[in-house]
């Protein structure tokens, strides 16, 4: 089920960062906006108001967590370009990955919701609102339930082939998770060959590429800066 939240900005002057969190301690909190923000924002090279938009699914192995995280940007005339780029980001177990991609429309719609609620004077100081936390409490109960009703149905087949052996699979995802702007989906040893690895899908789950799961921080923009944008 859902771990926590935070709430990350990109600081000019320190990168990425988070500067709210709910049941996540801060080390975890930076960890996951730091390699979040830095992905995503290499990913797309637009920065108008409606590309710095969009959600992702990125786990992260060694601390067995899965996240959802909506992207957003906040008016800021002293940020290049005029906006600030933010992030909201939940924390799932990642053995509720499946719950997570399940859901994936009901967790835009709420932090989408969410996002309208950050200002930038949070960002620079004043305490978040407690409306954020309250939505996070409605994010939990809508995850809940839907946790014990029927899975949605739909399907979409993907082709996988193992970067290290070249031994080719069909697996299959929710298609409901279709829309997302960047997944980083991770291939589990037997789920294809004998290998783990991470494949990489845009909104239309085109695969964009593979890679080793464990990826340093300071290798991630040289990466996504390689890979196609389902905006181009």
């Amino acid at each position: 089920m859902i771990l926590g939240m935070c709430v990350g900005v990109l600081d000019e002057k320190i990168g990425p960062t988070s500067v709210y969190s709910i049941d996540l301690d801060d080390d975890l909190s930076k960890k996951l906006t730091m390699k979040i923000m830095v992905g995503v924002m290499s990913f797309s090279s637009e920065s108008d108001d409606t590309n710095l938009r969009g959600e992702s699914i990125i786990p992260f192995i060694k601390e067995k967590i899965i996240t959802f995280a909506y992207l957003f940007p906040i008016k800021d005339t002293k940020a290049r370009g005029g906006y600030r780029q933010c992030s909201i980001i939940v924390a799932f177990d990642i053995h509720d990955r499946k719950l997570l991609y399940e859901n994936a429309t009901n967790l835009t719609r709420i932090l989408k919701s969410m996002s309208g609620m950050v200002e930038l004077k949070h960002l620079q100081g004043t305490n978040f609102p407690f409306s954020i936390s309250e939505q996070y409490d409605l994010l939990r109960n809508a995850i809940y339930t839907e946790s014990q009703q029927t899975a949605p149905k739909g399907k979409t087949t993907l082709t996988i082939i193992c970067p290290r052996c070249a031994i080719k699979k069909e697996i299959e995802l929710p298609s409901v998770a279709k829309g997302v702007k960047f997944i980083e989906h991770e291939i589990y040893e037997k789920e294809v060959c004998d290998h783990a690895f991470t494949v990489y899908l845009d909104s239309k789950f085109n695969i964009l590429g593979y890679k080793e799961p464990e990826i340093e921080l300071t290798d991630m923009k040289n990466m996504f800066s390689k890979l196609k944008s389902p905006y181009d």
